[in-house]
């Protein structure tokens, strides 16, 4: 059985996890004040388990608390949350958690492991209505067991070496069982959580607002008195931060706008720069003719100079090809593999020439396409435009249809596209984790395939337990992937942020969805 403990201070945090480029020198937090940033989408819903992305739970994830936790300054080791210490069984199918005392939510009720169950169930079963992207993570989970108020049991049908990652996952945010009792679908409509910060006001396109929670359970906890988010365009983030309108964006500024804030404000602001988990896809819906046919689907990523869009996008924060994993992941292929990849190779006339042979032979040869995409600038629209001219080049006429994020979403999971800008953004390098949005049927993956291969292939490599037989069933899964190619990846990313020179207690880290509660950050008087 193995043991682990997590050791809380509010004071330790506040040491080591400071934002800033160079050395993190040690400094007594200052409690007050109010954190402005800059915010650009808003979420269709308050409920966490129906989120897609980062953009949405930057403004949710300061009102509630998780099981297990990934923190900043310790990225990607699992860390406390509302468990304060958890045991495994030797043959990984029991997890039993303990939890920390005296936890409230926001409505002053107790929350206890009942909240914890009703929750997890809700995720791994939701009733009908309830939207649950991430819920074929729990295909192991058999049954959760409350032995008392604060200890709680995962009982799993076979191993599942990810499983700690999954309940560790920012967007498992923990409601209340009486609530769910009471209407299974109160959290897309009420925030009411146990988080640092108490929901105060949403006022769509312009505001989100949030006051510190005196009853948060981590003691001396969170540092500010309140969160506020200026809701804006994304071409307005620079602006506001030049003029000093906020104090900060947690998502991506790129190379010329931080020279235009540099330029504006000097050394008043800092920036934090970070290899990213993501990898940038284009989603493709096999539903649709005639992109139900592999030929065209082939033919498509065959268009794609990557060469020269790593030249054209870089300063919009593109960093290597990739196809599913990061480069620098255990599972990552090599650059000499790449090469061999069809779409990746160094003859882009020849794999053009093969790309129109394709369309010819899938009769699809003035084919016409729209691209969905989110409106947020950096880095989709310029990703866009290089991508239909790529296409152009084989003949393919594609539009761009650029939508609120909100929007967007709603259209993939509905089916309502073509092609569709998307990303793989996983919380951390965990194998389950990075495939999971390439699953057919599975969280976030919106191409309507059907493959029981690579369904099976997904379920081999979390159920063993041995990391390197692990990492050969993965690369048996991406072989299969660029086969069947129902999505198209790109290039990976690197994240940079910047804040105001006051801004402390928050590290960038490479996932856009760890840290987003902000109970460490704190403002310099």
């Amino acid at each position: 059985m193995t043991i682990y403990r997590g050791l809380r201070s509010a004071a330790a945090v506040a040491v080591v996890c400071g934002l800033t480029s160079g050395t993190v020198l040690a400094q007594e937090p200052t409690p007050g004040g109010v954190l402005r940033l800059a915010g650009v989408g808003e979420p269709a819903t308050f409920d966490c388990g129906a989120l897609t992305s980062s953009t949405q739970l930057q403004y949710i994830a300061p009102h509630y608390s998780t099981l297990l936790s990934f923190q900043p300054d310790t990225f990607p080791k699992i860390s406390p949350g509302l468990a304060k210490e958890w045991t495994v069984s030797d043959d990984g199918t029991r997890y039993s958690f303990t939890l920390n005392s005296g936890v409230k939510f926001h409505d002053g009720t107790d929350l206890t492991a009942d909240d914890i169950k009703a929750t997890f169930e809700r995720i791994a079963n939701p009733p009908e209505g309830v939207v649950s992207i991430r819920k074929g993570r729990f295909g192991a989970l058999k049954s959760i067991e409350v032995t008392a108020p604060d200890k709680i049991d995962f009982l799993l049908s076979e191993p599942s070496a990810g499983f700690l990652a999954t309940l560790a996952a920012p967007w498992n945010c923990i409601y209340s069982a009486k609530k769910l009792k009471e209407d299974p679908s109160y959290p897309a409509k009420t925030i009411m959580g146990s988080g640092p910060f108490v929901f105060e006001e949403f006022v769509p396109g312009a505001s989100w607002r949030a006051k510190k929670f005196d009853g948060y359970f981590e003691k001396g906890l969170p540092y500010l008195d309140g969160i506020d988010f200026a809701i804006m365009g994304s071409p307005a983030v620079v602006n506001a931060i030049a003029s000093d309108q906020v104090d900060g964006y947690m998502r991506l500024i790129t190379a010329p706008d931080k020279k235009r804030i540099e330029d504006a404000r000097g050394d008043t602001v800092k920036f934090d720069l970070t290899p990213s988990t993501s990898v940038n896809m284009i989603q493709v819906n096999t539903t649709r003719k005639p992109l139900d046919d592999v030929r065209v689907r082939q033919a498509l990523n065959l268009a794609i100079d990557r060469r020269a869009g790593l030249k054209a996008l870089a300063v919009y924060a593109q960093d290597g090809e990739n196809v599913i994993f990061r480069e620098g992941h255990a599972a990552a292929l090599s650059a000499a593999e790449i090469e061999k990849i069809p779409g990746y190779g160094t003859d882009i006339a020849a794999q053009r020439e093969e790309a129109k042979k394709l369309l010819a032979d899938a009769g699809a040869s003035d084919l016409k396409l729209a691209l969905l995409a989110p409106n947020i600038k950096a880095p989709y629209e310029p990703m866009g435009i290089f991508l239909i001219d790529q296409w152009r080049q084989i003949g393919v006429t594609v539009t761009l249809d650029q939508q609120p994020v909100a929007n967007q979403t709603a259209r993939m999971a509905s089916g309502d596209f073509d092609l569709s800008m998307d990303f793989s953004a996983p919380t951390t390098d965990d194998l389950t984790d990075v495939l999971a949005k390439f699953v057919p049927g599975g969280d976030g993956n919106f191409s309507g395939l059907k493959d029981d291969e690579l369904v099976a292939l997904f379920r081999k490599q979390d159920e063993t337990l041995d990391e390197n037989e692990r990492l050969k069933i993965a690369r048996q899964f991406l072989d299969r992937f660029i086969q069947l190619q129902y999505a198209i990846t790109t290039f990976g990313t690197y994240r940079e942020v910047v804040f105001d020179k006051k801004v402390n207690g928050w590290k960038v880290p490479p996932s856009y969805a760890v840290g987003l509660d902000l109970k460490s950050v704190w403002l310099q008087k």
